[in-house]
Formats: C-alpha cells, structure tokens, sequence
C-alpha cells in the first residue's frame, strides 16, 4: 500500500517561514507532527489572533487548478 505524500505551508502571520511535509517540518522547527497538524485546523484560526501566529496550510496536490490523474 502507497501513502500519499501532502506537502504544507508555514506561516507565521503573512511571512512565509517554510514548506515541506509534516515530518520534515516537525524536524526543522522542533514541534511534533500532532502540534502542526492542529495547527492546520479551523478550530486553532477560531481559538488565536492572526498576527505573529504560526498556521500550517496544506497545499493543493494539482498544478494550474486541475487535477492530475
């Protein structure tokens, strides 16, 4: 069985910080994968101020809005 592989965004407020998947980024800045996963939900954008947080997005799999088969 082949997982897929999802690469996400780090953002501390409008400043990009870093891309990768969750691993490498956990790696990187010293958190775990659970944390950054959290951190990709609505429920931490409902519970924190936009400015000078960080927030993970996930990053679309298709290039140019179409899918790729």
């Amino acid at each position: 069985m082949n997982k897929r592989t999802f690469w996400y965004a780090l953002y501390r407020g409008d400043e990009f910080v870093d891309v990768g998947t969750l691993r490498e980024l956990a790696k990187r800045h010293h958190t775990s994968v659970r944390t950054l996963r959290f951190k990709a939900t609505p429920t931490y954008a409902a519970r924190t101020s936009y400015a000078d947080t960080i927030r993970v997005y996930k990053l679309t799999d298709s290039v140019g809005g179409e899918k790729n088969d």
